[in-house]
């Protein structure tokens, strides 16, 4: 049995989205890509064409060293920080109409190496979190824990 599928837009996407999600990445899957600011930054591989498309953009979404969401366009043409993981997948989209695209959760740290299109206001929150970290030491001290005295321990 089918169906006609007059219902449909033209102007709206079929392909509403793809996801990705990437856990851990091998010494083999890494990509480097040369940064803006002269360092390399590292990458998952795009997967081959057999399972996503050239013709689909892929945008990277993760979270940054300080625990804001950053979505990354594969080729690294444009990208944002931003306060939420809906306002990074809605960039995404945004930036990719009216055809969507696929994106790819990376679980470790990734950070902007492009110019901010995002929100300039967590742009912002993003810089005074890494200048209080400076302060702030990745591992405190251990503090000391005295012994708690029982009740009839009184001296």
């Amino acid at each position: 049995m089918t169906r006609h599928v007059a219902h449909l837009n033209a102007e709206v996407p079929f392909l509403r989205a793809i996801c990705l999600v990437v856990k851990s990445r091998g010494s083999n899957d890494d990509q480097p890509r040369q940064r803006a600011n002269g360092g390399v930054a590292i990458f998952p591989r795009r997967p081959d064409a057999g399972v996503l498309s050239k013709s689909i953009p892929l945008f990277f979404i993760g979270r940054n060293r300080n625990r804001l969401w950053v979505a990354l366009e594969a080729a690294g043409r444009t990208g944002g920080v931003f306060l939420l993981k809906q306002s990074a997948l809605h960039f995404a989209q945004r930036k990719s109409a009216p055809v969507g695209c696929a994106t790819m959760f990376l679980a470790e740290p990734i950070e902007l190496d492009t110019q901010n299109l995002g929100n300039p206001l967590v742009r912002w929150i993003d810089a005074a979190l890494s200048r209080l970290n400076q302060f702030i030491p990745a591992h405190p001290p251990a503090i000391p824990i005295r012994e708690k005295h029982r009740k009839g321990d009184w001296q």
